[in-house]
């Protein structure tokens, strides 16, 4: 969130859906949510009969290896399926850092030629979602630690009712709109006068695309302490309209110099190739002192609450979808980070009107999201690693929802005292007045979505590391706020959607990883599902 905004009361809205008994879910070995390490070690090397996608075995340091997953859907029975060794195979298995035996998958006749067996059955679980440790260990009847692998896993149950996302279906007749995309979230609108629609020369202003706030502003030509800036040019025709109201927003402890002042008007928008000649926004004639790093900021928090309005005015993709000019509710992002490297070609993207099924590899996970203005998933799994096991600590924590942020810069931002648990967790430190995490701290959310997906990123920066396994913390304690909330660091690892439904009715966000071949180069619109 970029600046402040207009609270509305939230009208928590959203579909349920009951899944049948008796639902199994197998894992192959090769799946991304299947930790292996130490990392190199582990290869496909052809077995027989192997699951999809197949088998892996630890073909170096055996004396360190480790097997790990976190459920991805609740389920009562974990099967471990694998091959038998004639050198020794003995692994410790945990569930949620208790021990549960061990799997013996040493078989003394093997000859390398048989396919995978199920190697460990475990039933009687709390319907839930839990995370598993399976670790290689000495087995004497070889001398030694064995090849440790696996095939797959198998887990079983009946998921209670969740709070689910209706995953939107695309119309055949739907197109989108592709424009530039800045770093963090910025792009580029034609407005008013500069819209070629109107006689201009198509110049635009650089404006922030606020996933965390509902009102949108842009310098404009009448503002006097406004240099440095592309300016907003009001059209002098049909299109515009002064509503003679005045709005502030306020920044820090207020006052004049903190202070953002605009006029409430309307006026035409242009956005790559399609344009609204009459959208609300604000002309700031007056910002706060230093001037702010760019033209202007428009919101994209849902300006409708489970069919009414509940922010001063719709955002432009509310009013295109409205006015008939795009089909589809949503605005997607191909934010390229750092760390990513695309092919040539390949740049950072906004779709407006639809999705771009050249961005995005797999299926799009679309997650529940409350009916209120902000962009908030209700009740999300979360699970902690520091320096020992992975902990389900969704129950640990106080605040269940995670508001998701385009203007927001940090990684996670984290109530007080749900922080003060995440300390805990994670077994903090503090070193000359610093808070630090152990260097292997991450967290996994799973937001409840139609794939069930699992995310984990690292919860330090690795670079801080003082020699004794400790690292700064990248997420932060955020105060007296009521939920969690996570920004630009999370979000440009995605591909990401914002479904704002019809008049909020059905809103989700839609997460998948993001294709960097050269076919994103180009795009192809999603018809149906995505």
């Amino acid at each position: 969130m970029l600046h402040l905004f207009l609270l509305f009361p939230a009208v928590c809205l959203w579909a349920i859906q009951a899944h049948a008994a008796n639902v199994s879910v197998a894992v192959g070995a090769s799946d991304s949510t299947i930790g292996l390490s130490p990392y190199g070690s582990w290869f496909e090397v052809g077995a027989p009969g192997e699951f999809s996608g197949g088998a892996r075995f630890l073909l170096s340091n055996a004396n360190l290896g480790v097997i790990t997953y976190v459920f991805s859907t609740p389920s009562t029975t974990f099967e471990f399926w694998g091959y038998q060794r004639s050198d020794g195979a003995l692994y410790n298995i945990s569930f949620d850092g208790v021990a549960a035996g061990q799997i013996d998958a040493y078989n003394a006749t093997s000859t390398g030629s048989d396919g995978p067996r199920r190697l460990y059955l475990k039933t009687g679980l709390t319907n839930a979602v839990h995370s598993v440790r399976i670790v290689n260990v000495f087995d004497s009847r070889g001398s030694k630690y064995g090849q440790m692998n696996i095939d797959h896993i198998v887990i079983t149950g009946n998921p209670p009712d969740l709070i689910h996302a209706v995953a939107p279906t695309f119309p055949a007749n739907g197109f989108l709109a592709e424009g530039k995309l800045e770093y963090s979230y910025h792009a580029f609108l034609s407005l008013g006068a500069e819209a070629t629609v109107n006689g201009g020369n198509g110049s635009t202003v650089d404006v922030l695309l606020d996933a965390g706030a509902s009102e949108s502003w842009v310098v404009w030509t009448g503002c006097d302490d406004c240099g440095g800036h592309q300016n907003y040019y009001k059209e002098s025709t049909q299109h515009f309209s002064n509503s003679s109201v005045e709005s502030s927003i306020a920044y820090g402890s207020g006052g004049e110099a903190n202070t953002l002042d605009f006029w409430k008007v309307n006026d035409t928008l242009a956005f790559s190739n399609i344009t609204i000649l009459s959208t609300t926004l604000g002309a700031s004639y007056h910002i706060p002192t230093g001037g702010e790093g760019l033209d202007g900021n428009f919101g994209i928090a849902k300006s409708y609450c489970a069919g009414a309005q509940c922010a001063a005015w719709p955002s432009f993709v509310e009013a295109m979808y409205q006015d008939g000019i795009i089909k589809s509710p949503v605005i997607a992002f191909y934010q390229l980070n750092s760390t990513d490297q695309p092919a040539s070609g390949v740049t950072s993207k906004v779709d407006v009107g639809g999705l771009d099924r050249n961005k995005y590899l797999g299926t799009m996970d679309w997650i529940p999201v409350t009916q209120d203005s902000m962009w908030n998933n209700p009740s999300s799994q979360r699970f902690v690693k520091g320096s020992g096991n992975w902990v389900n600590a969704t129950a640990q924590f106080t605040h269940t929802s995670i508001v998701f942020d385009t203007g927001d810069p940090g990684i996670l931002g984290i109530p007080t005292n749900d922080w003060d648990t995440l300390l805990t967790l994670v077994g903090a430190e503090t070193v000359n007045g610093a808070t630090l995490f152990p260097c292997s701290s991450e967290i996994t959310f799973n937001f409840r979505g139609t794939q069930f997906r699992n995310y984990t990123y690292s919860l330090v920066d690795t670079t801080t590391n003082n020699g004794n396994g400790f690292c700064t913390p990248t997420a932060n304690d955020a105060g007296s706020t009521t939920n969690w909330i996570t920004g630009v660091p999370f979000l440009d690892n995605y591909y990401i959607a914002f479904y704002f439904g019809n008049a909020g009715i059905n809103s989700t966000m839609g997460f998948a990883p993001k294709n960097l071949a050269a076919s994103a180069a180009t795009a192809q619109v999603v018809v149906g599902s995505a």
